[in-house]
């Protein structure tokens, strides 16, 4: 430090202020350098904090392994990479998907005598990074987690309301209440194979996957909700992103009344109440290579708890209604 305060004091655009001396000078300096290498570090993510209380719970003496009233950190290993695998020369690139792992315990409560507050959370990191998509993933699991939370949608302010509900549990020492005893979340990117006729503008397609498994007192609650991509626009795709033009959405919900039908058959209601539920686009849609689907959550459909009920109409069955480039289709098997 002494050596770059004297390089400083020794260059023509050094001009020391009148009255002030070059020890205060290089004094002042000193102080001012040692103040920015003292600066703290920007705050870890859950995922290193866990991985670093890991790290040091591995390398102490467990001399008391027996005791379960202590906070327990996970992080999964490298799971073995999933990768887009297009052959088409204008599809997006390969990214390689590694799963992350975060749980929190509540502290201090004995499991064998009560149940213990308890929160997974299974993510997706993306390399190379996807910023993008990261960014849809991490807004819809805190949705999915806390709905009512103003400013979900962006991308730090989810983060915070995760990372929060997170330390919640790992460092609080009573149940939290407004928390679920249980609660899961998982994470999986599904990527649709490329339409390999050339003849065609083929798109990169995939669909998030966000699965939360609540447990409270008094209910359980499980729910998926699907995101679908634009692999190479790189953006979440509505309903209207992908119908051709001067197609609206009733003409495309005339086609899943068939499908309707079919499955409250199957739910034992006679024909002559089926208008009786009428029907409506979910938000929660994907695209793959049966068709287009679109899922209802338990009780959308009949007030009985069903489950979730998962509608499909073909291609063949919307054949001038959605746009070519998201028909999905299995690769072209080259000629032997």
């Amino acid at each position: 430090m002494v050596k770059i305060v004297a390089k400083i004091m020794d260059t023509k655009f050094y001009q020391p202020r009148r009255g002030m001396s070059p020890l205060i000078l290089t004094m002042l300096l000193i102080i001012s350098g040692s103040s920015l290498l003292s600066c703290e570090q920007p705050p870890q993510s859950m995922f290193e904090q866990q991985a670093n209380t890991k790290s040091a719970t591995d390398s102490a003496d467990h001399s008391n392994d027996d005791n379960n009233n202590t906070a327990t950190a996970v992080v999964t290993s490298v799971t073995p990479a999933v990768t887009s695998n297009s052959t088409n020369s204008i599809a997006a690139p390969m990214i390689n998907i590694k799963k992350q792992q975060a749980i929190a315990r509540q502290p201090n409560c004995n499991a064998l005598q009560t149940s213990c507050q308890y929160f997974e959370l299974n993510v997706l990191e993306f390399s190379p990074a996807q910023p993008w998509l990261t960014s849809i993933m991490w807004q819809t699991i805190a949705r999915a987690l806390a709905p009512v939370t103003p400013l979900a949608s962006q991308d730090e302010r989810a983060k915070r309301t995760i990372s929060m509900l997170f330390s919640q549990i790992e460092y609080g020492t009573e149940v939290v209440e407004s928390l679920p005893m249980y609660q899961r979340i998982d994470t999986e990117l599904v990527l649709n194979p490329v339409v390999s006729d050339p003849s065609t503008s083929s798109s990169d397609t995939a669909y998030l996957t966000v699965r939360s498994n609540q447990h409270r007192s008094d209910s359980r609650q499980q729910q998926v909700t699907y995101v679908m991509l634009d692999m190479q626009k790189k953006l979440q795709l509505t309903i209207e992103d992908i119908l051709l033009p001067k197609v609206s959405t009733d003409e495309l919900l005339l086609t899943f009344q068939t499908a309707k039908k079919e499955w409250l058959t199957l739910q034992d209601i006679e024909q002559k109440y089926h208008e009786d539920w009428p029907l409506h686009l979910s938000r929660q849609w994907y695209l793959d290579q049966q068709g287009l689907h679109m899922v209802y959550q338990s009780g959308e459909l009949l007030t009985a708890k069903t489950g979730a009920v998962d509608l499909m109409v073909p291609y063949a069955l919307l054949q001038g209604l959605i746009k070519p480039r998201y028909i999905v289709q299995p690769p072209i098997d080259p000629k032997p």
